[in-house]
């Protein structure tokens, strides 16, 4: 009946090591990284999964389950009993009461001490798992969850925010921006506990040489979607490469839904402004994959200008910021959400402010323009970000709050 996969039930594993449920929406959630990561790397913790979604679960998310204790809730109760049961709370975002019972028991059956929520916007279809468990629970936002979908449905998602809030026993900002924007949106002060997640460096550690050469090659590697700042990077672009006719930008990511038509408007914009001599679109592609790295080993400059988007989405701590500081490459991004709490500008990158076109002009020419100030940013920013931003020293810090929470 139910889609569970090895694991006892005893609270802690033969090596004492006690539970962790990490609940998502969809099983393929556990391909973002910055999911994967946390259940992948716990260190004295033992992890189970819980989601309600088990399409197409893709490559991190399989390995997971493979080898982790798991439970969909569309397996708990199938047939004409289980999609009666479901239909009424749909629309609400919940799940039903034949869901709940099933998910509780599976807690119960591994032993679970604490509950881990992903998204505070899918935290929502929990609610009753977090009143009725009797377990703490930690609820991670990541960007949108904290932004925009308090505006869904003209208010409604801040209404089931608010929920979330009165049930969870602690909220996690990943920045202090996202911590002022919880307590706009009224959660607890008390609740709420800054943490970022952190990335996993050792894969892009590089040694980098710097060299003098043309085409100075940019590097922008994130999905097509409006706050990712694709349009604001074309606007300076066109600025840029009358002053730096030798330049090349790499624009790699795939659409994303929500933004069918986006990739078309930026296509259009470079053709339109004649820029298709210097900004070329590779599409996506796999995460770590040998064309992944490759591109991020062939940049000179990396560049991820977030801004908020039209529908008010804002980032959280992109993570391919990190991945790039990581690898050696000099960063320019904006003063946007919590980006400017791991980049010291002038220090470990450039900041510029959202939407100035000139700013951010200037900035890509100050780099492009000096070898010797490229090394040092690209130093002074792969330093920090080995030293503060490392997983393993994240994981610890998360592992600490559980216990704090356990203790308590």
């Amino acid at each position: 009946m139910n889609e569970e996969k090895k694991g006892c039930g005893a609270s802690t594993d033969a090596h004492g090591r006690p539970v962790v449920a990490h609940f998502t929406r969809k099983a393929n959630q556990l391909n973002q990284t910055f999911i994967y990561n946390q259940v992948r790397h716990h260190q004295r913790y033992r992890p189970v999964l819980v989601y309600r979604n088990p399409d197409n679960p893709g490559p991190l998310a399989g390995e997971l389950l493979g080898e982790t204790p798991s439970l969909s809730c569309a397996a708990v109760a199938g047939g004409l009993r289980g999609l009666l049961a479901r239909l009424p709370h749909r629309r609400l975002r919940q799940l039903s009461g034949i869901d709940t019972a099933g998910v509780l028991r599976f807690l119960g059956e591994r032993g679970t001490r604490i509950c881990h929520f992903h998204y505070g916007s899918d935290a929502t279809l929990y609610l009753d798992i977090m009143r009725r468990s009797g377990l703490p629970s930690v609820v991670s936002f990541y960007g949108y969850d904290a932004s925009s979908f308090p505006r869904w449905y003209g208010g409604v998602g801040r209404r089931l925010l608010g929920r979330v809030f009165r049930a969870a026993t602690r909220i996690f900002a990943m920045s202090e921006d996202m911590r002022e924007d919880f307590l706009t949106l009224g959660c607890p002060e008390e609740k709420i506990i800054v943490h970022y997640y952190g990335t996993d460096v050792t894969r892009f550690r590089m040694e980098r040489s710097y060299p003098e050469r043309e085409p100075v090659t940019l590097l922008i590697l994130a999905n097509l979607a409006p706050q990712k700042g694709h349009l604001f990077l074309l606007q300076a672009m066109e600025k840029v490469v009358a002053d730096a006719p030798g330049l090349r930008l790499n624009v790699v990511g795939g659409t994303v839904p929500g933004y069918p038509e986006y990739q078309q408007e930026l296509m259009q914009f470079t053709e339109e402004h004649r820029l298709s001599p210097y900004v070329h679109f590779h599409g996506p592609l796999p995460y770590l994959s040998p064309p992944f790295i490759q591109a991020i080993e062939q940049a000179d400059i990396f560049i991820h200008p977030s801004v908020i988007s039209p529908k008010k989405e804002k980032e959280g701590i992109p993570g391919t910021i990190i991945e790039a500081m990581a690898s050696g490459l000099p960063v320019i991004s904006t003063t946007h959400a919590g980006i400017p709490y791991v980049i010291e500008s002038g220090r470990t990158g450039l900041l510029v402010d959202e939407w100035d076109v000139d700013a951010l002009a200037g900035a890509i020419l100050k780099l492009v323009h000096s070898r010797d100030l490229r090394e040092t940013i690209g130093r002074a920013g792969q330093e920090y970000a080995l030293n503060h931003l490392d997983l393993v020293h994240k994981e610890a810090e998360l592992e600490a709050i559980y216990d704090s929470l356990l203790e308590a």
